[in-house]
């Protein structure tokens, strides 16, 4: 699961693709049982037909991501600490499934929604999903988690890109317990995997 950050997030945010860079590095250099699970890369073609399913533009921090991997192999675990990352056409499929399930007139959803109109699914596993906020207004990019038998709420990082800054961060600190880092720290398993 994200984490809440534990420390101020730098207002400076690395480019997505340069996050990915230093994540795959460290994942071939210390889980490349992980490293493997990553997909290779969408086509521009491929998320712009997942948009049109969707019917509104992806984020762009996840446009960003999708073409430097387009999710990861397994569904219960991922390289990454949020569960297997999700393909374009996984994306499309588990919001399909939230909207046919998500009663949007529930007197409940006012305050402790269950889902939300422009929330983009991104990772997760067992029906539990790491999402982004799509839609207008103050949550517009914001990271959120939305258990399949509880209510959804917002984590604290304003963006992917400023998640998985953070993400990269804690692996080139993993074996530093004097680091602060806004996240838990990897462990590396035995056969090439990491675990948060």
């Amino acid at each position: 699961m994200i984490d809440i950050p534990r420390f101020g997030i730098s207002p400076v945010v690395a480019p997505v693709a340069d996050s990915w860079h230093t994540i795959d590095a460290w994942l071939g250099r210390h889980a490349p049982a992980g490293a493997a699970r990553l997909r290779p890369p969408a086509t521009p073609e491929v998320i712009g037909r997942a948009e049109e399913r969707l019917g509104f533009a992806l984020p762009a921090d996840l446009r960003e991501s999708l073409l430097c991997h387009d999710g990861e192999e397994g569904r219960h675990f991922g390289s990454l600490p949020s569960g297997p990352l999700y393909s374009t056409e996984r994306i499309v499929e588990t919001r399909g499934t939230r909207m046919r399930h998500w009663d949007a007139d529930d007197p409940d959803e006012a305050q402790t929604p269950w889902w939300g109109t422009l929330w983009v699914p991104f990772a997760g596993r067992d029906g539990d999903d790491h999402f982004i906020d799509a839609g207008p207004g103050l949550w517009r990019d914001h990271l959120g988690y939305a258990a399949h038998d509880d209510c959804a709420h917002f984590l604290g990082w304003p963006t992917l890109g400023a998640w998985l800054q953070a993400v990269a961060e804690a692996m080139l600190h993993h074996d530093d317990p004097d680091h602060a880092t806004q996240l838990h720290r990897p462990v590396l398993r035995r056969d090439g995997t990491v675990e948060w």
